[in-house]
């Protein structure tokens, strides 16, 4: 989906409805922030991975293929700990 694809088709809801991505598990969380990024489209053939890789599992590019410019949504997985604060886990591909 293109930037663009997304713009139409988000333009079908009201502009006060929330945007959710998948949890980590199970459920799902707010969308928090929208970067950009750069990553090879359609490198892992792993069914547990994605189908786009940037480098996490790899150790380099692979040769021949571009890193093609994204753009990613992220969200965090917050739940409460025993001291009654929230602890923020974020699921992301970002690199670390």
């Amino acid at each position: 989906m293109t930037t663009q694809e997304l713009i139409e088709q988000l333009s079908k809801f009201p502009p006060d409805t929330p945007v959710v991505i998948r949890g980590y598990e199970s459920g799902y969380n707010d969308v928090q922030e929208v970067n950009p990024q750069e990553m090879q489209l359609n490198i892992n053939t792993i069914w547990y991975y994605g189908a786009h890789g940037d480098n996490d599992h790899q150790s380099k590019p692979i040769e021949g293929i571009p890193m093609t410019p994204v753009v990613c949504l992220y969200g965090t997985n917050t739940l409460p700990t025993k001291n009654g604060t929230v602890a923020n886990f974020k699921h992301t591909t970002e690199k670390r």
